[in-house]
């Protein structure tokens, strides 16, 4: 099976899963509120109150947000200390769904989540990408950039140095700069390898899931999430600057360290 072949059956089979986990659970509960006034960085973790520097922190946020007002894309990195018992990419997309960052009708806004907490494996990471970007950024792109970038730079402690580098490949591939193609060739990855286990997991529970909720609900009787996506509403900011609708699906990638 080929990356292009996998993303798509991937991005389907999560979009399925998110949309059961959504119409039989209320886990958007479990997300944080979205913040107010709007903000590209993040940090909500008590644990890591200084997870970057004053001075790094502030250079992340006026690169998102000068990004934001250039191009309409919106990357959000957003830092926690526990995830609520969900795993990092279910929490990812229902946090972008929730603040829904990106425009309403382009669907281009990107969750970049950290949650720095817990011994060695247990420390998450995960990108997700909304419904407009997964053709431009899709899921093994979004793996090589988490291996490549994030995870090299944050097991040595180094979290500006990886936030700055994964964020510059973000924004260089949602506006066309070089294309995921030219990012594969110029960064060696051992990500391929690890697709196929997602599509396993991801196989397993969709029958799980189908047949624990359709016994629930008399043999298929319930609501079900249409395709079409979440609508979403965004509060204004006072600079200009607010999360626009962008829509969620469950594309990304992520790893441990």
């Amino acid at each position: 099976m080929n990356k292009l072949t996998f993303a798509y059956i991937k991005t389907v089979l999560l979009s399925v899963v998110f949309s059961l986990a959504i119409v039989f659970g209320n886990t958007q509960s479990d997300i944080p509120a979205k913040p107010n006034p709007v903000k590209f960085y993040n940090n909500l973790s008590k644990a890591f109150p200084k997870f970057l520097s004053p001075s790094e922190a502030q250079a992340i946020e006026y690169k998102l947000k000068a990004f934001s007002d250039s191009t309409s894309n919106q990357i959000v990195v957003v830092v926690v200390d526990t995830l609520n018992g969900l795993e990092p990419w279910a929490f990812a997309t229902e946090l972008g769904e929730k603040w829904s960052p990106g425009q309403e009708k382009e669907d281009n806004g990107i969750i970049v989540l950290i949650k720095p907490t817990g011994g060695a494996g247990q420390r998450k990471t995960f990108i997700a990408t909304g419904r407009g970007l997964e053709a431009v950024i899709p899921d093994f792109t979004c793996l090589e950039i988490v291996n490549n970038e994030l995870l090299p730079n944050f097991k040595n402690g180094n979290f500006y140095l990886g936030i700055d580098a994964a964020t510059d490949v973000l924004m260089s591939l949602a506006v066309k700069e070089f294309n995921f193609s030219q990012y594969t060739t110029n960064n060696s990855s051992n990500s391929e390898g690890e697709l196929p286990l997602w599509a396993f997991f991801l196989f397993f529970t969709v029958f799980i899931l189908i047949a624990v909720f359709g016994k629930k609900n008399g043999g298929g009787g319930g609501t079900y999430y249409s395709s079409g996506g979440f609508s979403s509403s965004s509060s204004s900011f006072s600079s200009g600057s607010s999360f626009g609708g962008g829509s969620f699906g469950g594309g990304g990638a992520g790893g441990s360290w």
